[in-house]
């Protein structure tokens, strides 16, 4: 999340910043960690410490470019449930631009951004509420079992993208097979793996 000093800076001065460390990660999307905070400044034309007045570190310039090159989620109708923000949220995936597509490279690469990525801006209050407001209703209209913790199922939701990312790096897959995993356990979390009548055949045992 950029400091509230970049967020006041005139749009095209923003975009010029962040036009400038997109091109200098995807320079340097092999070697993420020899990309660099004096030549992003060279490239936008201003000083490496107007940098840091803008942003806390170079991951923090990276996240916000990310974000500005990711489509959003938007809210859905009253009538939607979880499942329906999921296969939204999933198919932005689909969506993203070139420049989306190599920064999502970039942080699949490296675990360190894919952390800070999820558990540092997606599992963030607001989002965590979402959650929960979706599952509330969910559970208003009857349709999830009884007895779930809201709390713990939004969390567990919310690391579900995490847990596809180790996946596919535990099976050397490439980043384009993460939406095809991210399907599956978004499928799982949400219909289960066990049979309806799983529970009492489990319990007579």
């Amino acid at each position: 999340m950029p400091k509230k000093t970049f967020l006041k800076l005139p749009p095209e001065k923003q975009q010029r910043i962040l036009n400038a460390a997109a091109d200098e990660f995807i320079e340097y999307k092999d070697q993420y960690e020899k990309s660099s905070v004096n030549r992003i400044a060279d490239r936008a034309g201003i000083s490496v410490g107007s940098i840091y007045k803008y942003f806390y570190d170079k991951d923090d310039l990276f996240f916000c470019v990310f974000n500005s090159n990711k489509a959003q989620p938007q809210t859905l109708a009253e009538s939607d449930t979880l499942y329906d923000y999921s296969k939204k949220e999933i198919g932005l995936d689909l969506e993203a631009s070139q420049v989306g597509n190599d920064l999502a490279n970039i942080i699949f690469q490296n675990t360190s951004l894919f952390q800070g990525l999820v558990f540092s801006d997606t599992a963030t209050p607001d989002y965590l509420e979402k959650l929960k407001d979706y599952l509330a209703k969910d559970q208003k209209r009857g349709i999830l079992k009884d007895g779930i913790d809201l709390e713990v199922a939004a969390y567990l939701y919310s690391t579900i993208e995490f847990n596809a990312y180790q996946y596919c790096i535990a099976h050397d897959l490439d980043f384009s097979k993460d939406t095809e995993i991210l399907r599956k356990m978004t499928d799982m979390f949400f219909f289960g793996i066990y049979r309806d009548d799983a529970e009492a055949k489990i319990k007579k045992e």
